[in-house]
């Protein structure tokens, strides 16, 4: 019995001292984290809005939701209280098949889109992850020849084609030439994940920046449902 106590005690011991431990890695490093996301954010923001590089940004927060999720925004401007507006800036968060895709999105001034960043996801690898792929102009023979040219700079193919489009573009098509978005093969639901994010975001800036009222199905929060075909 005493031998039983002793041991009870020995786990114990060494369970509080593990918990002591990583809490305070963890008070030691989230600051850091902390710091390091909005330096990405920042340098993520300034991506997606390309004419707007020495731009002053002006964060805005609203009382409204989007999926859930306190709606704010990012107002760019030529200089700090100018009234000439370059674009706007908003991260968009979009539930795919096994994450929640977060997205910073770029528009311009007529809300059409300058660009997109996917910064944060975790889809399938494979499927869902080819949101941020790089499509490689270099061909098989050059590769394996020693000819492969370099291609520092490419961006994602999937994310490149929201560039110049407005709320009624934002919709994900199968077929190359249609309309809209081309889907990810095989990744449809985190196709629409971003695509329906970033569009229900430009609806809500628009709606803010009108001095209107929410979109229906945002003020209160609710999820709009989104056109997804497995």
């Amino acid at each position: 019995m005493r031998e039983s106590l002793r041991l009870a005690g020995t786990l114990t011991a060494i369970a509080l001292v593990a918990s002591l431990g990583l809490a305070v890695a963890y008070d030691s490093t989230h600051e850091v984290k902390e710091q390091y996301d909005l330096v990405e954010q920042e340098r993520a923001r300034r991506e997606v809005l390309p004419d707007a590089e020495s731009a002053v940004f002006e964060e805005v927060t609203t009382d409204s939701l989007v999926n859930g999720r306190p709606f704010s925004y990012y107002t760019a401007r030529a200089a700090e209280g100018s009234p000439e507006v370059l674009g706007y800036t908003f991260i968009a968060y979009g539930k795919g098949y096994s994450s929640t895709l977060v997205t910073m999105v770029g528009v311009d001034a007529s809300f059409a889109v300058t660009g997109i960043r996917i910064i944060s996801q975790q889809e399938t690898p494979g499927l869902g992850t080819k949101v941020q792929e790089i499509a490689s102009r270099n061909t098989l023979w050059q590769v394996l020849s020693g000819k492969a040219v370099e291609e520092v700079g490419l961006r994602p193919w999937f994310q490149a084609q929201f560039d110049g489009r407005g709320e009624d573009g934002l919709r994900v098509v199968k077929t190359r030439g249609e309309d809209g978005v081309l889907a990810v093969t095989g990744a449809t639901i985190s196709s629409e994940a971003v695509t329906g994010s970033v569009r229900r975001g430009i609806a809500m800036l628009r709606s803010v920046e009108a001095g209107g009222a929410a979109p229906a199905g945002e003020a209160a929060g609710e999820a709009v449902p989104a056109e997804v075909e497995p």
